[in-house]
């Protein structure tokens, strides 16, 4: 059944079995999501209490629709799932997402219709997406079989999630809080068909994705994940979160979507071993996520390191050398540079203290000294760059930061920027609308730059 899944993510026709004309039911929020999306093919709703719902003609049931379907959403309760799927096995469909739950997550009664599931699905040759899960996001092709309310917003990141609502509440915060956006969201529930392994294969060439970020909770084919990992890591850098690591989260995930534990520790090697980066931290998923998305992969791990004041400066090298960064030896001219833009009495280092510049000569003189010679310096693989925004010290235009970014496609500029929130958060707007990241700490700066630079070794052959 490794046939393709482009259907899953770009169907001319799609059927939503158990559509509602309320707007607080999920089967009216699937077919409000494809409206407002834009979704250019046909959406037949399926109900057998209405002929019409959101201004589209109702059908009582599948086999009542004209013509071929290339996928079917099925948003009835667990124990109505079956007799669909033989429905939909009659009609001819090859594509489902099922979303309910009640399957092997719950109860004995839940596994027998789960392996039920299986078999007319090996039968009737029927990819399955689900169940248990809110399934697809596909924003190039304004496809959605998600249940979740709120704008995504499109870009290159596609995120594979075991459980759907995973996805959809990080690609909500993503798109109510980040400047990023997302290519592709996989929801996978219980997997009894497409798991992770074939999401990353579907991945590898899209287009469309640039970095792909994994929430896992457990593998259904461990060796067959980790070949097909091993190879698009090549390729595309693949963040995963790995959770349910201790009993507690083992018993947690077995509830929720019925996945085995695995020992930790083995999990870790194997992910080295197929150059899969693994984090420990949700929002490592974000984080990570905005650094592949907007910058360029480091040569090495040479850090140059600007920083507000001389107490930053002294946490951002230590924070460096316990992530495994090294600080640069600046080239004389980059010294030079620095001591003519700095009082007489200064010692200039890295970290270069931009605080003594900025009284001299002015802040956005200053950050465009110390960004520019940094670029420029054969020494420096990639730079840090921190800023203390307040009134009267504010950059009036930091375009030249993205700049000086594009001019060295190997040396990647990140950033992170304390001080008055509103200064903050409006400077993170103008910069990441740039391509340059800003986070909240150099902690977070100085772990996206590791990680990158990690992927840089992993995409080289070095794992």
């Amino acid at each position: 059944m490794r046939m393709s899944l482009d259907l899953f993510f770009k169907p001319k026709s799609v059927a939503v079995v158990g559509a509602s004309p309320k707007p607080e039911k999920l089967g009216y929020i699937v077919i409000e999501n494809l409206i407002k999306m834009g979704y250019p093919g046909k959406i037949y709703p399926v109900n057998p209490n209405y002929t019409e719902i959101q201004g589209l003609r109702a059908y009582p049931s599948v086999k009542n629709i004209p013509g071929l379907i290339d996928l079917v959403i099925i948003l009835v309760p667990a124990d109505a799932v079956i007799e669909v799927l033989k429905e939909l096995a009659e009609k001819g469909v090859k594509h489902v997402v099922i979303s309910a739950g009640g399957f092997s997550e719950v109860d004995e009664e839940g596994v027998k219709r789960q392996r039920e599931i299986v078999e007319i699905g090996r039968n009737a040759g029927i990819r399955i997406i689900g169940p248990n899960t809110t399934g697809i996001v596909s924003t190039p092709d304004r496809f959605s079989t998600t249940f979740v309310r709120g704008y995504v917003r499109p870009g290159t990141v596609a995120y594979v999630a075991q459980t759907g609502i995973f996805g959809g509440l990080t690609s909500s915060l993503i798109s109510t809080r980040e400047y990023f956006g997302i290519s592709r969201i996989i929801g996978l529930g219980n997997k009894v068909d497409v798991d992770d392994a074939d999401a990353l294969e579907y991945l590898e060439n899209d287009p469309e994705t640039k970095v792909i970020i994994m929430h896992i909770e457990g593998l259904k084919e461990s060796r067959r994940f980790l070949e097909v990992a091993r190879r698009v890591s090549r390729k595309k850098p693949i963040v995963a979160l790995k959770a349910g690591k201790t009993p507690a989260g083992a018993k947690a995930s077995h509830s929720h979507t019925a996945s085995l534990a695995t020992n930790d520790a083995i999990v870790d090697a194997a992910f080295k071993q197929a150059g899969v980066i693994r984090v420990s931290n949700y929002m490592d998923l974000v984080n990570y996520a905005k650094a592949f998305a907007y910058q360029q992969l480091p040569r090495g791990n040479r850090i140059g390191v600007i920083s507000p004041s001389g107490g930053l400066g002294v946490m951002t090298a230590d924070v460096c050398q316990t992530v495994g960064l090294d600080l640069a030896r600046f080239s004389d001219e980059t010294l030079s540079n620095f001591k003519e833009a700095s009082p007489s009495i200064i010692e200039v280092g890295n970290p270069y203290d931009i605080w003594p510049s900025i009284t001299k000569i002015g802040i956005d003189t200053a950050y465009k000294i110390a960004i520019e010679s940094m670029i420029k310096d054969e020494n420096v693989d990639s730079i840090l760059a921190g800023f203390g925004p307040a009134e009267g010290f504010e950059l009036r235009d930091p375009s030249f930061i993205s700049a000086a970014s594009r001019k060295h496609r190997d040396k990647p500029i990140v950033t992170y920027a304390t001080g008055d929130w509103r200064m903050v958060e409006q400077m993170r707007q103008t910069l990441e609308k740039q391509s340059v990241p800003v986070y909240y700490s150099p902690e977070d700066a100085a772990q996206a730059l590791t990680v990158m630079h990690r992927y840089s070794r992993i995409r080289a052959g070095s794992r």
